[in-house]
């Protein structure tokens, strides 16, 4: 959350022709989904301006780690620069989150896209730097290698201030508790929120709608790092929760559940809207979500309305 001496500082749109910077902060990247999702950008009337060690690789990260962030500071200072998309995840922002300058963030903001390992910079951007930044898909790891018809629409929508991209609605989530609340919005990948526990990054949930999804985690894994949260009291003071589609966590063979059931096991109470199934992982189709910015939940609709797209 941003202190409170901060505003809450909202990028500027994006508008046909605009430069767009894509970095890679985490992990490497495959050159044929980047080609592919760059195509996707262009398609959308963007212009991508590829980082200096965008396909650099070291081990299981995306060159060293002061290179990353250099990049991701240079696409900053940038002023030809409109926004930067982060190409995918994998693994490696905690490793960069030390070497950013928030001060520098801070008086050169503009939109950041990214989902996944990008979860540690989007809270980052929140709440050291007071920047809304968007939870949504990646270049590569997104439109690089799934259709996502939907999302491309919304995307574009919600980043040049269309304001219909701000109503989201998931006709096949599944309502886990009836109701509808205000807040803003926290959260991303369940894995990120509890590495980000007890560091300087520490997520703040309170009075948020919490966004949780996660991919190829085992059902025993995603109860242990969803009671983690609990036991750090991330449940507490939550106005509503809305999990993604969880692709690929499952129960092992012979284990007979459902993972609404450890969710109902988390929940702190029902007097909170849940909603799961929601396009906000790593599933074919996902939302661009402004991190911070105020919603409105509804289960009855099975809805979330921005109260602003995040952009100025």
């Amino acid at each position: 959350m941003a202190t409170s001496s901060q505003r809450l500082i909202r990028p500027k749109k994006l508008k046909q022709g605009d430069l767009v910077g894509v970095v890679a902060p985490a992990g490497p990247v495959d050159p044929k989904d980047l080609e592919t999702g760059l195509n996707v950008i262009r398609g959308m009337g963007f212009q991508p301006v590829l980082g200096r060690c965008l396909q650099h690789r070291k081990h299981f990260l995306a060159g060293e780690d002061e290179d990353r962030a250099d990049d991701l500071m240079v696409m900053f200072q940038n002023p030809d620069i409109k926004a930067i998309f982060c190409a995918r995840g994998g693994y490696g922002v905690n490793r960069i989150l030390p070497l950013l300058d928030s001060k520098v963030i801070r008086k050169h903001p503009k939109i950041v896209v990214g989902s996944s390992d990008i979860t540690l910079l989007l809270i980052y951007l929140l709440q050291k730097c007071g920047l809304v930044g968007f939870h949504g898909p990646m270049v590569a790891g997104s439109f690089g290698c799934k259709p996502m018809k939907t999302s491309k629409t919304q995307f574009r929508k919600v980043l040049t201030g269309v304001k219909e991209g701000g109503v989201l609605i998931a006709p096949k989530a599944r309502v886990l508790q009836d109701g509808s609340a205000r807040g803003r919005l926290v959260g991303g990948c369940l894995t990120l929120l509890c590495r980000s526990l007890k560091t300087p990054y520490e997520i703040d949930t309170r009075g948020g709608i919490l966004l949780i999804e996660d991919v190829n985690e085992p059902a025993y894994r995603i109860d242990g790092m969803l009671w983690q949260l609990k036991a750090a009291g991330k449940f507490r003071g939550v106005k509503g929760i809305v999990f993604g589609e969880m692709i690929n966590c499952q129960f092992a063979e012979g284990q007979k559940g459902h993972l609404h059931d450890l969710f109902r096991d988390i929940v702190p109470d029902n007097s909170i809207p849940v909603l799961t199934d929601c396009p906000v992982g790593h599933g074919n189709e996902m939302w661009t979500l402004p991190m911070g910015v105020e919603a409105t939940l509804d289960t009855k609709s099975r809805l979330i309305r921005l109260k602003t797209n995040g952009v100025t």
